[in-house]
């Protein structure tokens, strides 16, 4: 259940964001939209190559009785790009108190090729240490401009079983209506 909610969440986002193709300048609008966020319980801060945000930090903002505010690591993802700027991949890491280190949690791929835009979620597997094959899919068939058309959601209970469509979804413009009085 909690897999269908994610993949229909997800297709709902692909519509209501009018999805494209995710580029270096899109993440570094996300990074520059969460870190002029005034209010919330969390800070951003990036590291960069070029014009290329390469890692992102999420901080939690701890704030005292005493008034103090202090950050404590939260979560770090790590970002590849194609050379015309493309995102190809984004790997997940959650802080360990314990180990006072990052541990790494889940990478999404991302693939453009003849028309359809694909994401696949893999989870680090920590006794093996690599990532498992996907167990997450999600195939958007693009227009010839690179908007999104279609938006197909796969999940497979484990590696090695094939993918089962979980949901689809076709992507419209809706043309906005307003009455003049």
């Amino acid at each position: 259940m909690k897999k269908l909610f994610f993949a229909t969440l997800m297709c709902v986002a692909a519509l209501s964001a009018k999805a494209q193709v995710l580029t270096s300048e899109t993440v570094n609008n996300v990074y520059e939209t969460v870190t002029h966020k005034t209010d919330g319980n969390f800070a951003h801060n990036a590291e960069w190559t070029g014009k290329d945000i390469t890692t992102m930090y999420v901080f939690k903002v701890i704030n005292s009785p005493k008034g103090e505010t202090s950050l404590k690591h939260h979560l770090k993802y790590n970002y590849t790009y194609a050379a015309d700027g493309t995102l190809t991949s984004r790997v997940t890491y959650r802080w360990n108190d314990e180990q006072s280190s990052w541990v790494c949690a889940n990478r999404y791929d991302y693939t453009v090729a003849g028309g359809i835009y694909s994401v696949e979620y893999s989870r680090y597997n920590h006794l093996a240490n690599r990532f498992d094959l996907p167990v997450e899919m999600m195939v958007y068939s693009l227009t010839p401009d690179g908007c999104v058309n279609n938006v197909s959601c796969y999940h497979r209970n484990n590696p090695s079983s094939p993918y089962q469509l979980v949901s689809e979804t076709m992507v419209t413009d809706m043309p906005m209506l307003l009455a003049v009085k």
